[in-house]
């Protein structure tokens, strides 16, 4: 894993899938510009209300050459863990300029 995570404070929205639709923003963006998710796994803690305040958290576990594995967490405001989140996503392809 890096040493830089990523961290926002929000507020949990009230929508069937509040968890994977702050997550999934946050594991795209230490993935990088331009990658694609391939899969998302999610696990859930501790229920929350909506309108809690939140914190995410999101890091690179390892990347490849072509893919990106990231992790997640989005904690209460004191500090349980309300889901935890795996994401893979595949790198762009670099262009290549023809002649």
């Amino acid at each position: 894993m890096t040493d830089d995570i990523l961290r926002r404070q929000t507020v949990l929205p009230a929508a069937p899938a509040a968890a994977a639709s702050l997550l999934e923003p946050v594991l795209a963006e230490v993935a990088g510009v331009g990658a694609e998710p391939v899969s998302l796994t999610l696990d859930y803690g501790v229920a929350a209300t909506a309108g809690a305040n939140v914190t995410l958290e999101a890091q690179v576990e390892r990347a490849t050459r072509t893919l990106v594995f990231a992790y997640g967490r989005l904690l209460s405001s004191e500090g349980l863990v309300l889901a935890a989140g795996s994401a893979v996503f595949r790198k762009p392809a670099p262009i290549i300029n023809a002649r």
